[in-house]
């Protein structure tokens, strides 16, 4: 996998899990879709996931299963640039991996292939009781220890994805947001539920996105992308991201439940490591 620098044709959409990762992919497909919405289908634009092990394995030539965990972090940035010289068109990639170095000094996502990072954020409360439900579980204890784990990691080893270091909420969010060699834009789940047109527009304008400025076309987008609508599309089709300990992806599509769920301890639990960010972010305690 060369160095040499190749078109900026990567777009992070980046978050902590459950954070609004593929609802926003939806509904920049519906946006971007040139020959219409297929209703078979939830994402369409280019890309996929940052930790795709057989994608790495196809680039790199070399079976990731024979590799460590750090061994493979050191080749993918290069995995990154292969994706960016051979795009014919720009290519989203879904990240729940922290910001970091790759091992040696490297960033794991390499500017030089970087056309930018859409950063999803969401209130902590309520990704526990999404990211719960995720799993399978109600252990919310659990839960939060994991938010507040800085090194929380996912997948990795022998399972489907490579490893996927987030850094725990708190660091997940400084470490895209302290970093300067990507251009980021921050969008809250919060907003995008109350002004799903307005923060769609915002994301097509930072994208330089020819339908940024088709009111129709956003209208038409955000339609087909109401969780009601990907909730029937999923119990006639299913939705091939769904882990199977969990009932249903498309789950509730709103905020506060956290406040609900979770115990007054461990709401307070998740405040003591997260609250400066929490604050930053204009999120209640």
């Amino acid at each position: 996998m060369p160095h040499s620098r190749p078109d900026r044709n990567l777009v992070w959409l980046t978050s902590f899990p459950k954070s609004g990762n593929t609802w926003t992919r939806v509904l920049l497909s519906n946006l971007t879709a040139r020959e219409g919405i297929d209703n078979d289908r939830f994402v369409s634009i280019a890309g996929s996931i940052s930790s795709n092990r057989a994608a790495f394995d196809q680039a790199s030539g070399l079976p990731s299963s024979d590799l460590t965990d750090d061994e493979i972090d050191l080749l993918r940035p290069g995995f990154y640039r292969a994706q960016s010289r051979d795009a014919l068109v720009r290519i989203f990639v879904k990240v729940h991996d922290g910001y970091h170095d790759s091992g040696n000094g490297e960033p794991l996502f390499p500017a030089d292939c970087s056309a930018g990072a859409i950063y999803l954020v969401r209130h902590p409360f309520d990704v526990a009781v999404s990211y719960a439900n995720h799993q399978g579980h109600t252990d919310y204890d659990r839960i939060v220890r994991q938010l507040n784990d800085p090194a929380h990691i996912m997948a990795g080893g022998s399972k489907a994805q490579l490893r996927q270091r987030t850094l725990g909420w708190r660091g997940h969010y400084l470490s895209w947001q302290r970093q300067d060699e990507i251009p980021v834009l921050t969008v809250r789940y919060e907003d995008m539920l109350a002004d799903t047109a307005g923060e769609l527009r915002r994301m097509a304008q930072f994208l330089d996105l020819p339908e940024a400025g088709d009111d129709a076309l956003i209208a038409e987008a955000v339609a087909e992308s109401s969780f009601e609508r990907l909730r029937a599309k999923e119990d006639e089709h299913g939705f091939r991201e769904r882990p199977e300990a969990t009932g249903r992806f498309f789950r509730a599509g709103r905020a506060g439940d956290g406040w609900n769920v979770l115990s007054a301890a461990q709401r307070q639990a998740l405040l003591d490591v997260n609250g400066d960010v929490m604050e930053e972010l204009g999120y209640r305690a």
